[in-house]
């Protein structure tokens, strides 16, 4: 079954791979400060100021709007009206650099280029030895808005004669926390409490399975089942060495045709977590009788019914979005995928003990900080290394393996509030973590023994650790955001590890030495099902269980996993992967990379200089 399943997955890649060569993708963006345009007629509309001439730092008003004669302002213009006037541009022919020259030379204080495809936008990318000249503002505008102050400047504008249509521009800015950002603080800490209760709800399931066995079967330790991967110390270590490896080598090789195999990558990943996702919730919609119906297909054989109903919305999820990635509104598919993606590793990839996670997080906390802050200062001539391959190289294309929300209200333009997968499933393994201890100390069932609701909720705030790191980890994105908007340490992207580790693992580390638990975490998951202190089954929250004195980590079944197959850094990270074994589980976890939360209003050096 798993020789088939692997070769069904190799015929989902060649599907997508297909579509990508045969479909229109564009590739071009508009990035960086944003320009509002008030127009004759027209409400406020939006463009991006181009990284050569006028910074706009002085906003210009009622300019004669005209269109450039050539269209493409490849030469010597012909408009007798260009001096002191916004000029209307198309695209190509000639570099940006060529066009803003002969705007200038003929008099032009503007220059408003637009794309010359339906739907597109443009970063205009220059050579620094050709600008030095050049004193206009260059703003990129959208096709539909270039044509439409094409037709306003033919018109005349409002005032109705030849000439007369006027243009205002001005310099606007977009805040790096807004509703933007809020929607991502909710989609990161709802992944993380969504993915930890997942993963409670089979651990429960293994003990249960563990307990029903023989007596003398029970007492042996077992190792955990077989849909879950518990980190090593030393795989955790492994890990940060892997990140780093892979980090420098995107930095070097990350151009379109690579970037082509990350997405393939992302969007097989992809297909499979959203299949494991809609699967499990459509057995929860279903009759118990249906639950575990399976279907005979052909070449595959039996194939659980849920899964054959699920599959082709996960296809045409991957597949939509990675034809209009680009699109304004293709945020929201690739969010649903990540989201998918991290809840699949949150459920199957653990942290055993509060051991390992000392281990793991602060050396991801250090490779955050240094790729960051440190090696920019050591070597590479002030450029991070991190940022370069966030910013997707020389491909002009956004990673996939971020989620990602526009800042709303610029038309598009604005930007997106940009979070790494590692930022949520890092810190997510140690929330994962506090769920399945606070699930092992009985705490679910004494607060369902309480008397009243208010005693429940009163002995739950005593005794438990899940909620308490989940108000941490959401603190800490706060301080990330902080850190965006007052500019700490500098105005370069902020390693959000750096505020959640110390967040997450110093909440967890201080509660439990508090309530005198901090060895009982530290030795993690003993015995049947991987319960925490399995010797003492009705221990109460307050008590270390007898059973977890002599144990080690992770018991003898446990599995280091260092990750692999290709991964991102920075704002990237965590393309998870699992493989359903037989029974339609999950049986392989994933891998998640820290990395940085920033905002993507910066335009890229790299961004193509032809017109």
């Amino acid at each position: 079954m798993k020789g088939r399943l692997a070769a069904f997955l190799w015929l989902v890649t060649v599907i997508i791979l297909s579509i990508l060569l045969k479909a229109y993708a564009r590739g071009d963006e508009c990035f960086g400060p944003v320009v509002e345009l008030e127009a004759d007629g027209q409400g406020p509309k939006f463009g991006v100021l181009g990284g050569f001439g006028s910074n706009l730092s002085e906003p210009l008003a009622s300019l004669p709007l005209v269109a450039a004669i050539p269209a493409d302002a490849c030469g010597e213009l012909e408009t007798a009206s260009v001096a002191g006037a916004a000029v209307v541009v198309v695209r190509g022919n000639c570099t940006f650099t060529d066009k803003a020259a002969a705007v200038q030379a003929a008099g032009g204080v503007a220059m408003l280029l637009y794309d010359s495809q339906a739907g597109g936008c443009v970063t205009m990318g220059f050579e620094p030895n050709a600008t030095s000249s050049l004193t206009l503002a260059a703003v990129s505008i959208p096709h539909e808005l270039g044509l439409q102050l094409l037709a306003l400047a033919a018109s005349g504008g409002s005032g109705g004669g030849a000439g007369e249509a006027r243009v205002s521009l001005r310099r606007v800015s977009v805040p790096l926390v807004d509703a933007g950002a809020l929607l991502l603080w909710f989609l990161a800490v709802g992944t993380v409490i969504a993915g930890s209760l997942w993963g409670g709800l089979d651990h429960m399931g293994h003990r249960r399975s563990a307990e029903d066995q023989a007596p003398l079967i029970r007492a042996a330790p077992k190792p955990a089942a077989a849909e879950t991967v518990d980190l090593t110390p030393k795989a955790a270590l492994a890990f940060v060495g892997l990140a780093s490896c892979m980090l420098l080598l995107l930095y070097f090789v990350l151009n379109k045709a690579f970037f082509y195999v990350l997405l393939v990558l992302f969007c097989v990943a992809s297909v499979q977590s959203q299949t494991v996702l809609y699967a499990a919730a459509l057995g929860q919609l279903l009759p118990p009788a249906r639950r575990h119906a399976q279907v005979q297909l052909p070449w595959l054989g039996a194939t659980p019914l849920t899964v054959v109903a699920t599959l082709p919305l996960a296809v045409a999820v991957a597949a939509v979005w990675a034809v209009w990635r680009n699109s304004t509104w293709a945020w929201v598919l690739q969010d649903l995928q990540g989201v998918a993606l991290m809840l699949l590793v949150l459920r199957t990839l653990r942290v055993p003990s509060l051991k390992v996670a000392c281990i793991l997080l602060p050396a991801c906390l250090a490779y955050d900080v240094f790729w960051v802050f440190i090696q920019p200062l050591l070597f590479g001539g002030g450029e991070s290394v991190m940022v370069h391959v966030a910013q997707g190289g020389s491909s002009g294309e956004y990673i996939p393996m971020l989620l990602r929300v526009p800042h709303f209200g610029f038309g598009g333009l604005g930007g997106y509030s940009l979070l790494g997968f590692g930022d949520v499933i890092l810190p997510g393994l140690l929330v994962a973590y506090t769920r399945r201890t606070d699930l092992d100390l009985g705490l679910a069932g004494a607060s369902a023994g309480a008397s009243t609701a208010a005693a429940a909720v009163q002995h739950l705030l005593k005794a438990s650790y899940f909620p308490y790191t989940v108000l941490s980890y959401g603190a800490g994105l706060c301080l990330t955001y902080a850190a965006l908007a007052f500019s700490w340490f500098g105005d370069q992207g902020q390693p959000a590890l750096l505020y959640l580790v110390p967040c997450t693992l110093g909440t967890v580390l201080a509660l439990a030495a508090a309530r005198g638990q901090l060895g009982l975490l530290w030795r993690g998951a003993q015995g049947p099902g991987g319960r925490l202190g399995a010797g003492d089954h009705d221990s109460d929250a307050g008590e270390e269980g007898a059973g977890a004195g002599g144990a080690g980590v992770g018991g003898p079944g446990a599995a280091g996993v260092a990750g692999s197959g290709a991964g991102q850094a920075g704002p990237l990270a965590g393309l998870a992967a699992g493989v359903a074994d037989e029974d339609g589980d999950v049986e392989a976890g994933g891998r998640g990379i820290g990395g940085a939360h920033r905002s993507s209003g910066t335009v890229s050096s790299m961004a193509r200089a032809r017109g």
